[in-house]
């Protein structure tokens, strides 16, 4: 029996999509679930996707990635709880947050339900008002939640006094005044991670041809990111501000995922993790002085601005082995438009130097910007090309409805999802387009449409292939990475994934045509 069950959510795609989507470990609710059993709060979290390809099943014209209503059912009845918490992160996954909402409301219509998150947050009002949810938590969670929890189960239902809430009195809609973020994460107690079962999510990544040990597990040492890049949905529960942990909680935490649970890789999955590049350094000295014997990454990007040759030198040494690059742009013209003003000169320098001293490198660019031109995406292309990285990520834009790049589209007449949100009541067809746009396909732009977008996104792919294919051929990159037989063997995996990449990607139709198009003329407005 748990007080308070928080269920990390199952996911739906297209009957005949080939994306299937496999459960990830719930750092959000495990931060949540720990701080509320700390404080005398009975919590739990029950995994509600689906941990193997061949677990998901029919939902209507739909697949679901994880558990039935009826399993969902049993574990409601058994657990007995109060409040239930969905989180709420992406506006294109939420139409199974209201699913999922609407039935546990058929099971018991007296269980509180709670959600937060990015897409959450950006929508309290809205969301309070379609019926299902009883409260809507803004921004940052764990002291809401806390406050929420013991009025509930004092039986008082009066949380007028509980900031960052908003719910529905009667016909009205209240939105309390906003609770100020929790400054020192050093005094959030240690994750709890006996709440779930970190083998499971772990074990996701074996056999992984990305990873160079195994099993691999994402933590976060911090908070938010000062940035301020367009199309960003984080600024909707932290703000444009940044907060870490110190590097002694930090190690703390990798030492026990590493010694009790036999994590060997991690993933900081922070969203702008170097910020302070003293703390940044001193996480890697923590590390060197424990010997810790793990590898880690940087999977969700690091900005290349917060980093020096210095500190790349000290992370290899603490055994990162991949550094994510976000460049996003190599046009200095889009790369102001989307807020990240810093030196490409810099970027390539930083990119050149780590694999120098034989780490792999990744940078990720987006392609789809809505004043956006062909030469612009070209521009992006011959960078990833040139700057030296070993991996180029391309991603085609998705305008998120908590971002501002959203404001663009939605001003240029491209799309416009306002009416899903404001009307108080849920339009499954139209949420499905949406979810289509932000999920499956391409935004159109002044100079695209979606189409050509993914032809563009099909030719960045296959032009930078073809490019490191040939580098590759020259022995001395491929020798700089090798230091151990480890070393060796994911150098060898890597190799023989990008044969088979180069060789997929070149029997495909050609996308030539779209490279003669006439030049796109509308450009960044003034």
């Amino acid at each position: 029996m748990s007080n308070v069950l928080l269920f990390n959510q199952y996911y739906t795609v297209e009957e005949d999509s080939q994306e299937l989507i496999l459960a990830s470990l719930p750092l959000n609710l495990l931060n949540l679930a720990t701080y509320l059993n700390a404080n005398g709060v009975s919590c739990s979290i029950e995994e509600l996707g689906m941990f193997d390809f061949n677990d998901w099943i029919t939902d209507g014209k739909r697949k679901r990635c994880g558990k039935s209503n009826a399993e969902i059912k049993k574990i409601i009845n058994e657990k007995k709880p109060i409040l239930i918490g969905l989180s709420c992160m992406y506006s294109r996954h939420f139409q199974d947050i209201v699913n999922l909402a609407t039935y546990i409301k058929k099971i018991n219509p007296k269980i509180k339900i709670v959600t937060g998150g990015n897409h959450a947050s950006s929508f309290a009002k809205w969301i309070v008002g379609m019926g299902m949810f009883d409260y809507v938590v803004v921004g940052e969670g764990e002291e809401t939640l806390l406050e929420l929890s013991r009025h509930l189960l004092e039986k008082n239902l009066d949380v007028s006094d509980i900031k960052g809430l908003v719910y529905k009195k009667g016909r009205k809609i209240i939105e309390n005044e906003k609770r100020r973020l929790i400054w020192d994460l050093n005094k959030l107690p240690p994750l709890d991670y006996s709440l779930v079962d970190v083998k499971k999510y772990a074990g996701l990544s074996k056999g992984s041809i990305y990873t160079m040990r195994t099993p691999v597990l994402g933590i976060m040492s911090s908070r938010g990111c000062p940035g301020d890049c367009v199309y960003c949905t984080v600024r909707a529960v932290w703000g444009r501000t940044w907060r870490g942990k110190s590097a002694v909680k930090t190690v703390d935490e990798l030492e026990l995922l590493h010694n009790t649970y036999g994590i060997n890789e991690i993933g900081f999955l922070d969203d702008s993790a170097a910020v302070n590049k003293k703390r940044w350094g001193e996480i890697c000295d923590e590390i060197i002085k424990r010997k810790l014997d793990i590898r880690w990454t940087t999977p969700n990007g690091i900005a290349h601005w917060t980093l020096d040759k210095r500190l790349i030198k000290k992370m290899k040494k603490a055994g990162c082995y991949r550094i994510t690059f976000g460049i996003e742009s190599g046009n200095k013209d889009i790369r102001e438009y989307i807020h990240k003003t810093h030196s490409l000169a810099q970027a390539k320098e930083l990119i050149q130097y780590a694999n120098k001293i034989g780490m792999w490198t990744i940078c990720t660019h987006i392609l789809g910007f809505p004043y956006e031109t062909k030469e612009q995406i070209l521009d992006t292309i011959n960078f990833a090309k040139h700057s030296g990285t070993d991996f180029a990520a391309f991603f085609t834009l998705s305008p998120q409805p908590t971002s501002p790049v959203y404001e663009d589209f939605k001003k240029e007449g491209l799309l416009n999802f306002d009416d899903i949100f404001k009307t108080m009541k849920f339009d499954q067809k139209k949420y499905q387009e949406m979810y289509k746009m932000l999920n499956e396909e391409a935004a159109p732009t002044m100079n695209f449409d979606k189409d050509e977008i993914k032809k563009l996104h099909l030719h960045a792919y296959r032009s930078f292939i073809a490019y490191r294919a040939m580098s590759y051929l020259n022995p001395i990159r491929i020798l700089n990475k090798i230091n151990s037989f480890e070393d060796f063997r994911y150098t060898a995996k890597l190799i023989y994934t990008g044969v088979k990449l180069f060789t997929r990607s070149f029997l495909k139709n050609t996308t030539r045509s779209i490279l003669y198009t006439p030049v796109s003329k509308k450009r960044i407005p003034a």
